[in-house]
């Protein structure tokens, strides 16, 4: 009845994000008004077409004219470096997916002590293994290219002309990717944050409708995990902690709270391991496989403890019963120990991980305050049974002594 008793909330939780998760994600487009910021520096051209792109605060506009035999196509650009004396980059991808290697990028450069740059750029798989990034002639035929700098907003805005060869760059799929950097040295753009949001920024667009579309299933992946990880790892297993130390204190039937502590754990676990499978499954078809070694490497070590701690139901020592009473022995005391420890290295690591996954995925704040809300309850919760058990202990040692 106990494993029944938690499992149902669980499910439900579970039902509730999964019903999130099939919900259907829109890529955010507009109209052009008087809130992009290259309508404030007047430099938007006769741009038809607007979008805040989803990373990087960086936003896009453009329009385009069907001529012969090349499409005609305006755009702006504009983004704010990481730093100051940084860089942006806009550029099209001729390839079968909108990614770094292959793109036909435009990028302008602001160093510290420099003036404004604005070049093409072709980048290589040698640009990802950290050559130097030159700039370049590129098929795409380009004019009217521009750079402008606002001290007000820290924005850079490109604007230029492009003429695309119909048979490489469909407009109503057109693959394109943007980028910001920190810094640049002699005139060459050094490498941007190795972030998600950094990782994120490209979609495909249809020019026409001004509609971008993206991937939703790794989003859907992603929210999968850190939501079940927090619920699983983070807090179904603190749970079975807490009633495993103390509900034996205000229960005469300790079987009671024995099943209340396993099901909690078994859930707990269940619903972690299948965070961590999907976590897994992410890291398998991530290109960034080698970015977030630190929160991938103590996810495997929490899975093995976990793993580890659902094996005592099988590795406990029997009880030792002598004249109808249980005795202690060192093999039983022994595991208690180990089991203790790993337990609560468990949990530590649990909790260290979800903070990390926080920082990679930089969900709303109100999430990650809701999640340190829990903690200190859990904490309260615990530190007031700990005390209520060393008072309940005081007072019968007094009465014992009289």
């Amino acid at each position: 009845m106990a494993i029944t008793t938690v499992s149902s909330p669980a499910l439900v939780f579970l039902v509730v994000v999964a019903s999130f998760l099939c919900t259907s994600t829109r890529a955010q487009h507009s109209s052009c008004d008087n809130s992009f910021s290259f309508f404030e520096e007047g430099i938007a051209g006769n741009v038809t077409h607007c979008r805040k792109l989803r990373t990087l605060g960086a936003e896009l506009g453009w329009s385009y004219h069907n001529t012969t035999p090349n499409v005609t196509l305006n755009i702006v650009f504009s983004a704010i470096p990481s730093a100051a004396g940084g860089w942006v980059a806009w550029g099209l991808n001729p390839g079968n997916r909108p990614q770094m290697v292959g793109t036909r990028a435009l990028i302008a450069l602001r160093p510290a002590n420099g003036t404004l740059a604005m070049n093409t750029y072709n980048l290589t798989r040698d640009t990802m293994l950290g050559c130097k990034l030159q700039p370049s002639p590129i098929e795409v035929q380009v004019s009217n290219m521009q750079a402008n700098f606002s001290e007000e907003t820290g924005a850079i805005t490109m604007s230029a002309t492009l003429s695309l060869d119909p048979s490489t760059y469909n407009i109503s799929e057109l693959k394109h990717v943007w980028q910001v950097g920190s810094s640049v040295v002699d005139q060459v753009p050094q490498k941007h944050r190795m972030r998600l949001k950094n990782f994120d920024s490209f979609e495909v667009i249809d020019l026409t409708t001004g509609r971008g579309f993206r991937d939703t299933g790794l989003t859907k992946q992603r929210v999968a995990h850190g939501v079940l990880s927090v619920f699983g790892w983070g807090i179904l297993l603190p749970v079975g902690v807490i009633i495993k130390r103390y509900s034996r204190n205000i229960t005469k039937n300790p079987e009671v709270w024995f099943m209340l502590h396993i099901s909690f754990q078994i859930s707990g676990y269940t619903v972690g391991v299948t965070a961590w499978a999907i976590g897994i499954a992410l890291m398998s078809n991530s290109r960034h496989f080698n970015t977030f070694k630190g929160h991938r490497t103590i996810g495997i070590i929490i899975f093995c403890l976990a793993t580890l701690q659902i094996m005592a139901l099988w590795l406990k020592p029997k009880k030792k019963y002598e004249g109808g009473k249980i005795i202690t022995d060192r093999p039983r005391k022994y595991w208690s120990i180990y089991h203790h420890l790993v337990g609560y290295t468990l949990i530590t690591l649990s909790i260290v991980n979800i903070f990390k996954g926080f920082a990679i995925l930089r969900p709303p704040p109100v999430w990650k305050w809701i999640y340190v809300g829990l903690l200190a309850a859990f904490s309260c919760v615990a530190f007031g049974l700990e005390v209520a058990i060393w008072v309940h202990k005081s007072r019968n040692n007094k009465k014992t002594s009289r």
